[in-house]
């Protein structure tokens, strides 16, 4: 556009005004008046210069505007599943997100929609025709985050294997739909069945003790074996047997099986490459966080509490690429392994353990704790400084203590630690601390999903962070800091990460786990000669 502009040299609101209305000034002509020539000049200069300046402050403010305007805005649309339909500039996420899955995964998420389609409602369990139903039940000592969830591979291979639909329930800490409702394939039990027991949706967090045995009234998969703290016969034999019994023998007549296991992803990675010839392992590939997007998206009361906590971090909107990088980091002291051979108190004293009673703030607990956070803070700036430097330092802190996140908050502001909980309310764990309103939990999932977008997260003790970065979507999986050892995590890490030692010496590490062979099934069952 030309724009033309006839003023004197000190009408700069007019110039500013005009340029307010326009949205890009690609050519101006400024009229001259009879003044002296090198007057003329210098005030030719300074009106375009004027007018430039104004234009540029209009971009800026209409680009703020916009940003705003996405990142503030509260539906669902931020935290949708970042493989479907998300535009960004990842060239991994604009492909097809079935190109993330094994093929044995995307035909059981296509006949799983087709089941529940095919039989709406409690049909799915009604129906003489329906397949059976698999359920993921928690109802009562069930462990964290990472315990229930770290394991959907195993549980969509064992839903795969039994050709069951597979659904999920917790009683406690509350029904998970309080938490997660489904994304793009629907995993909840029909909660209006007249053929379920009512006690399994009656639970509100203050007594769980009905729906568990609502729970045990199903027939296990995994009956008559131990099916919690698995021993190698586990796995080596008793899945191989339990499964043939849900195929081919009497538990293939009932219409409900559940489970609990929390599978081991090494084990997980050996059945599938042993057996079925699969070279994905599911946990540590772009496949978990695919699977984990596909079957879940945060309830209603959550997404409005996802919103808040990033509009108050300032970091990014969910799923927005080419935002500045963020650190998380973790620090996990409650946890018994968290503090082995420390001395410890919880907030009652020696009258119970510090993971249910919440952490002391007080003496040589206290002292330990910042002692840790501070390492954990140490390892990640050593890191930003090595990879992100030209960016501004921004660290995500959270804790299982309010008083250490507090504190974190208020004493390194100035070095780019940002936290969310400020106010001191308490955290709660979603196994260990029970008889609290649903909402109560939210800061579990807050810190879960934010840590999911970072761009590095720095963990410690337990699994919980782990979780995050298999879900994660923004590389934090070739960006894990551990600053705090812990020796359940050959357990779960298949994936090369850097260990932060007191020196802050970033150290590649990959923990190998032995574990024995996987033979052979050949199941002789009745009416079979051997």
């Amino acid at each position: 556009r030309v724009i033309y502009i006839r003023l004197k040299v000190l009408e700069v609101e007019k110039v500013s005004a005009i340029a307010w209305r326009v949205p890009c000034v690609e050519r101006i002509k400024i009229m001259p008046q009879s003044q002296p020539k090198s007057q003329l000049k210098s005030h030719r200069l300074l009106r375009i210069a004027t007018v430039f300046v104004a234009c540029h402050l209009y971009f800026i403010i209409s680009q703020t505007r916009q940003m705003s305007a996405t990142l503030f805005q509260q539906d669902d649309s931020q935290y949708d599943a970042p493989y479907f339909g998300q535009s960004n500039s990842a060239a991994s996420t604009q492909q097809n997100p079935r190109s993330h899955l094994p093929k044995w995964l995307q035909d059981y998420f296509d006949w799983h929609v087709a089941m529940r389609k095919k039989y709406p409602g409690d049909t799915i369990l009604t129906h003489p025709n329906s397949p059976g139903v698999l359920v993921k039940a928690c109802a009562y000592k069930c462990g964290g985050l990472h315990d229930r969830l770290g394991g959907l591979g195993w549980d969509l291979y064992l839903a795969n294997q039994t050709q069951r639909v597979l659904m999920i329930h917790w009683c406690i800490p509350a029904p998970i739909e309080h938490y997660l409702v489904p994304n793009l394939v629907d995993w909840t039990l029909p909660w209006n069945s007249s053929i379920l027991d009512e006690r399994l949706f009656s639970n509100t967090t203050e007594q769980h003790i009905h729906c568990d045995r609502a729970v045990g009234e199903w027939k296990g998969l995994f009956d008559g074996y131990v099916e919690y703290m698995q021993g190698e016969d586990f796995w080596e034999t008793n899945i191989d047997l339990a499964l043939d019994r849900a195929i081919h023998g009497d538990y293939s007549k009932h219409k409900i099986l559940r489970f609990k296991v929390l599978g081991v992803d090494q084990r997980l990675e050996q059945r599938l490459l042993k057996r079925h010839n699969e070279t994905d392992p599911i946990a540590w590939s772009d496949s978990f966080p695919a699977m984990f997007w596909t079957l879940f998206k945060p309830s209603e009361g959550l997404q409005q509490e996802l919103d808040a906590t990033f509009r108050h971090l300032q970091i990014s909107s969910p799923f927005d690429y080419s935002a500045p990088p963020f650190y998380a980091i973790h620090a996990r002291i409650r946890h018994p392994r968290g503090h082995m051979g420390q001395d410890i108190e919880s907030k009652i004293g020696d009258k119970g353990g510090p993971d249910k009673y919440g952490l002391s703030w007080d003496g040589p607990t206290k002292q330990f704790a910042i002692g840790v956070a501070q390492h954990a803070l140490a390892c990640a700036q050593e890191k930003h400084m090595k990879q992100h430097a030209l960016h501004a330092s921004i660290y995500s802190f959270y804790a299982d203590s309010e008083e250490l996140v507090t504190y974190m908050g208020n004493e390194y502001a100035a070095d780019g630690v940002r936290v969310r909980n400020m106010s001191g309310v308490e955290v709660l764990h979603i196994d260990r601390q029970q008889q609290h309103p649903p909402r109560s939990y939210y800061s579990a999932f807050v810190d879960l999903f934010i840590a999911s977008h970072a761009s590095c997260i720095v963990f410690g003790a337990g699994n919980y962070a782990l979780l995050s970065a298999k879900i994660n979507t923004r590389g934090a999986r070739q960006c894990l800091i551990r600053h705090y050892p812990d020796s359940s995590h050959a357990m779960v890490i298949r994936t090369i990460f850097l260990d932060c030692n007191e020196t802050l010496d970033l150290i590649p590490t990959s923990l190998e786990r032995e574990i024995s062979d996987l033979l052979e099934y050949n199941p002789i069952r009745v009416g079979e000669k051997t």
